[in-house]
Order: structure tokens, then sequence, then C-alpha cells
């Protein structure tokens, strides 16, 4: 009877998980944490102080903003209000650099929960655009502002895509979109009076 129930516990114990096991699950903890992290903070900031948060604060918030995924974090609206008042290059360049370290979240929970990801209605038709274009894809998508950047940042970890050619293009994206904002912000709150 012992030998019953003790035989399936040692055949569970011999059992190692693999590596490749590990750091998907590292990876998914780590995407997950960060997305906590963001929801946990997002009340923290209202859009009355964050003309005066500087260059610091449009970091942090656009990291937040990223990371939080879907989550409304205004990354976006704290680069406008900056850039009235700040040099508007260094302001999308902050910012994108902000943005280009949140997309870790989205990076890791695709590569951590690879099996949930190819199980989705999206999977099969933006996996075909990465394997044939993945850098445009990346780079396009991570030059304009929406929402959608979050599928193809847990596409690209799902799919396995080279974290450093990731990183970089999404880096040249976001610089470009943030000193467009920045620009766009500065001289259409200076010189439009109605939008005051």
């Amino acid at each position: 009877m012992l030998d019953k129930v003790v035989e399936p516990l040692v055949m569970l114990s011999r059992r190692r998980p693999r590596p490749d096991r590990m750091i998907q699950a590292v990876a998914l903890l780590v995407g997950l944490s960060f997305v906590l992290m963001a929801w946990l903070l997002r009340k923290s900031f209202s859009e009355a102080n964050l003309s005066a948060i500087g260059y610091p604060g449009v970091l942090f918030l656009s990291f937040l903003g990223s990371v939080a995924l879907v989550l409304p974090v205004p990354g976006l609206i704290s680069l406008c209000l900056v850039s009235t008042v700040l040099d508007p290059v260094l302001v999308g360049l902050v910012a994108a650099a902000g943005e280009t370290l949140g997309e870790i979240s989205g990076y890791s929970i695709g590569y951590g929960g690879r099996g949930i990801v190819e199980s989705r209605k999206f999977y099969p038709t933006i996996k075909s655009w990465m394997d044939r274009r993945g850098w445009l894809v990346i780079f396009v998508v991570s030059i304009i502002p929406n929402p959608l950047f979050d599928i193809i940042g847990v596409t690209a970890g799902a799919t396995r895509y080279s974290v450093p050619k990731f990183f970089a293009i999404v880096l040249v994206g976001k610089c470009l979109k943030g000193v467009m904002v920045g620009y766009t912000c500065y001289y259409g709150l200076q010189y439009l009076p109605w939008v005051r």
C-alpha cells in the first residue's frame, strides 16, 4: 500500500524542469509584476501636477504607461504638457527611453506565456507579419501612438524575436514618435490660443 503512494512521489521528484520552462516562468512573472506595479501606481498622478514633473517624471510616466499594457496611464499627456515648458526634443527622447524600457513587460509576458499567446485569435496573423517583415511591423507600430503595440510586443516575445533587435527598433520608432508629439504639443499649445 505504501509503495503505491510513494512511487508517484518518487517519479515526480526525479522530474526536473527544463531550463527553457524556467526561463519562461521567470519572464512571465517579471512581466506580470510590472503590470501589477503599474496598476497599483496608476492613481498616484493627477493631470494638475504633470506639468511640474520635469524629465525624470516624463521618463517614469512613460515607463509606467508602457508597462501598464492596456491600463490608462498619462505617459503621452505628461510628454505633451512638459514639452511646452522644456525642450521638446529632449522630452521626446526621454519619453522614448521610458517607453522602450517599459516594453520589457509585454515582451516578457509573450516570452513566458508563449502557450497562452499562441492560442489567441490574433496570433497567427501577427506571427505571419513578424515572420515576413518583423522589423518593419515593430517600427511602424512603435512610431504611431496606439495601444496595439502591446500586442506586437507580446507576439515578439512569443516568437522569440531577437531581444537586442526588438529594443533597438522600438527605441528608434519611439524616439521619432516622442519628438513628433513633443513638437506638435509645443507648437500647438504655443501658437493656437484656443487649445489652451
